[in-house]
């Protein structure tokens, strides 16, 4: 798969220049000519459009000779140059140095101070003399146009650096990541009490308080994700630059040629800043939206996290281009009576409207309060505006030959789709066996091509082909079966839409099982350097134990020696144990300490390990809620049989105290690293996330969190 691709696109979107229109880097040498050009028209007409050689003409001296006088009073040999070189190459003729200045000479004999002044004198037809443009005009057109495509420099530069900026920080944690796979011994130097201050109040915490995964409710309705510190201040940063970029080096021309009203001035200089800053945002943007981000890889980031910073740069994509579109106001309202009219005759303009209000309508849509509830047909609705935003965005830019800008960022969208297909193809569509277990798990089983390699801890998009969801996918862990070769398995939680279809689907089928065809778009995900690390940590609940499990599978099979791992999943009811049973008997191993904490008693807890199971779960309410409040002898006698089948594991019937466990966790480390890996609740996974940042102190030596829940 070639995710270079993505690569060479953006490489050849910053490298190029769009000589012929559209984006280039302005030189003052060849403004002073379009300087010159500007105020000679002002003047009087030299030759019609039709003219291809308009300037460098050298049969038209009136043309010739009066720009030569004109960039003479420049005083810019480099700009004399560039005007003689420039005609050189159009002219079949040739045109040189002693062309430019006999032109000059002979100008000289007939120049005229005031072309409206000579008889027969017609603005809309070409004039036969040279005219002679005052000193004080020149230095006026010049100083309008090189601000003004200045100003378009900049909005380039600085929508470049914006993004930028984010490669920047991506392959400073790529080198990072690197070096913790080849060198972890180098890593480890970054320990100590400086270092843990740094992960202690800058990396590692929340914004604030504890939550980050856990959804914050602004006026207890609004729910919202808080960032962490790290996240906080890279994005603080960005939105830094953002801001400083769109208010330096704004300054009114006194005199300008262009513009008569300093408002139609200034509303053109902002819009034109702020247009090219989007447009070079705009692939960025797009990239870090897909699957397929190469960056996830080399950078190690988490999807969840591009998918933050996605929704940042849309943010100010959005402000921006809604500040394009009042400064192109005040310019058309500026510049005089029907301007502003025609132009929004347009269809460029009017596509442009399209693409602003499709990109206002994706910031309404794509708020939590909306998206958590139907999260299907926000995606739908999402890539639909997308295509708006894009084509309308297209189209507004078309008559200023920007389109290749737009290329790449379609070319992105294409390539995610291309490979997101390509990889169900390399799947194939195969029937899996689906089971509903302990009344709150689908157990996803299915035969994997031989060359489909998952790996510890990768994920993928489930597609079930059922009426009710066939057009669905959603991310989950793979586990690769040690006792069927070439079959995985997936653990879906029973939640609502597409799940609580299957759940209700299977509660009528013979022994709550089915084979239904599914295709695997996957694996993605990244490897994380674990076994670098003299000890770890996996905490896990409910149905984030798979991912952990392979990860600590993988360890054991690879590092047989000087192994210290702590395995703990915590889960409300023995009966979740059902459903990764011979999983968690797997586990067993002597440097290997499992725990399994249980919260909320046995409700539900039936004899599954042979077939004389005695079902305790009754269908009434009544007996639902006796045996959730009652241990009857056979509860106790069933549970004490699981645990003597479990004995490497530690039964712990409470709820762990994050802060006390890591505490404890780290002293007996004896000062060696730690890698603490986790996937559980949210809520549970950010009071992890504190409890770390209050116990770093107590070791010197690095520890270091690898937090995999998704989240955004």
């Amino acid at each position: 798969m070639n995710y270079l691709a993505i690569f060479f696109i953006l490489f050849t979107l910053v490298k190029g220049d769009y000589t012929d229109g559209g984006w280039k880097i302005y030189h003052r040498a060849p403004l002073y000519t379009v300087a010159c050009a500007q105020i000679i028209g002002k003047n009087a007409l030299y030759f019609k459009e039709t003219d291809t050689l308009g300037w460098c003409n050298l049969d038209n001296q009136p043309a010739v000779g009066t720009m030569a006088h004109a960039l003479t009073l420049t005083n810019s040999t480099k700009a004399i140059d560039y005007f003689v070189n420039d005609c050189n190459k159009i002219n079949p003729d040739g045109f040189t140095m002693d062309d430019f200045k006999a032109a000059f000479d002979n100008a000289t004999k007939y120049l005229v101070a005031n072309a409206s002044a000579e008889p027969g004198f017609n603005i809309t037809l070409p004039f036969n003399k040279p005219v002679a443009i005052k000193q004080a005009k020149i230095d006026a057109a010049i100083n309008s146009s090189v601000s003004r495509y200045q100003n378009m420099n900049y909005g380039s530069i600085f929508g470049l650096v914006l993004s930028g900026y984010w490669f920047f920080l991506i392959i400073l944690s790529g080198i990072w990541r690197l070096m913790a796979f080849m060198t972890p011994s180098f890593v480890k130097k970054f320990s100590g009490s400086l270092s843990n201050k740094v992960r202690k109040y800058i990396t590692l915490p929340a914004l604030f308080g504890k939550k980050h995964n856990d959804y914050f409710y602004i006026f207890g309705v609004f729910p919202v994700l808080i960032p962490t510190r790290w996240e906080s201040i890279m994005l603080g940063v960005y939105w830094i630059l953002v801001l400083a970029f769109n208010v330096c080096d704004f300054h009114h021309n006194v005199g300008n040629t262009i513009w008569v009203l300093q408002s139609a001035e200034m509303g053109r200089k902002i819009a034109d800043r702020t247009g090219y800053m989007v447009i070079f945002m705009y692939p960025t943007l797009v990239l870090f939206a897909g699957r397929n981000n190469f960056l996830q890889l080399f950078s190690g980031w988490s999807y969840s996290r591009f998918i933050l910073i996605h929704k940042w740069i849309a943010r100010a994509v959005t402000l921006l281009s809604l500040v394009h579109a009042v400064g192109m106001t005040y310019n058309g309202k500026g510049i005089g009576v029907g301007k502003y009219e025609a132009r929004n005759a347009k269809p460029y303009v009017r596509w442009g409207y399209v693409a602003f209000i499709a990109m206002a309508l994706m910031l309404v849509q794509a708020m939590n309060v909306l998206r958590k509830s139907r999260y299907e047909i926000f995606v739908a609705i999402h890539v639909i505006l997308a295509v708006f935003v894009l084509i309308g965005s297209w189209i507004h830019v078309s008559e200023d030959l920007l389109t290749p800008i737009y290329y790449s960022a379609a070319a992105v969208w294409v390539f995610d789709r291309v490979v997101r297909i390509g990889r169900l193809m390399a799947f194939g569509i195969r029937k899996a066996k689906i089971q509903l277990i302990a009344d709150e798990t689908l157990k996803v089983t299915v035969k994997r091509p031989s060359y489909w390699k998952p790996f510890a801890g990768a994920h993928a998009y489930v597609h079930i082909f059922r009426p009710s969801c066939f057009w669905q996918s959603h991310p989950f862990t793979i586990v690769d079966e040690v006792s069927e070769q070439n079959t995985i398995t997936f653990y879906l939680k029973v939640k609502g839409g597409m799940t609580h279809g299957l759940y209700q689907y299977l509660k009528k089928q013979p022994n709550q099982t089915s084979e239904i065809p599914i295709s695997v778009e996957g694996p993605y995900g990244h490897r994380l350097p674990l076994s670098r690390y003299d000890s770890q940590i996996f905490i896990s609940s409910g149905n984030g134990i798979p991912g952990l499990y392979e990860e600590a599978k993988q360890l054991v099979q690879k590092k047989t020696s000087n192994l210290n791992m702590k395995f703990i999943w915590i889960i409300r009811h023995y009966k979740s144990i059902e459903w990764f049973y011979q999983e968690l008997v797997n586990l067993e191993h002597p440097s290997v300490d499992v725990e399994i904490y249980i919260t909320n008693g046995s409700a539900g807890v039936h004899k599954f390990w042979d077939d004389s199971s005695s079902d305790l779960n009754s269908n009434s309410e009544k007996n639902s809620e006796e045996l959730n409040n009652e241990k009857t002898e056979e509860i106790e006698s069933i549970i004490g049989e699981l645990k003597s089948k479990l004995s490497h594991i530690k039964f712990i019937e409470q709820r762990p105290n994050m802060n006390d466990l890591l505490s404890k966790e780290i002293e007996q480390a004896n000062n060696g690293t730690i890698a603490i890996s986790t996937c559980c609740h949210t809520s549970i996974d950010d009071d992890i996330r504190r409890s770390l940042v209050n116990n770093l102190d107590k070791s010197q030596n690095r520890i270091d969190l690898y937090d995999q829940i998704q989240v955004w």
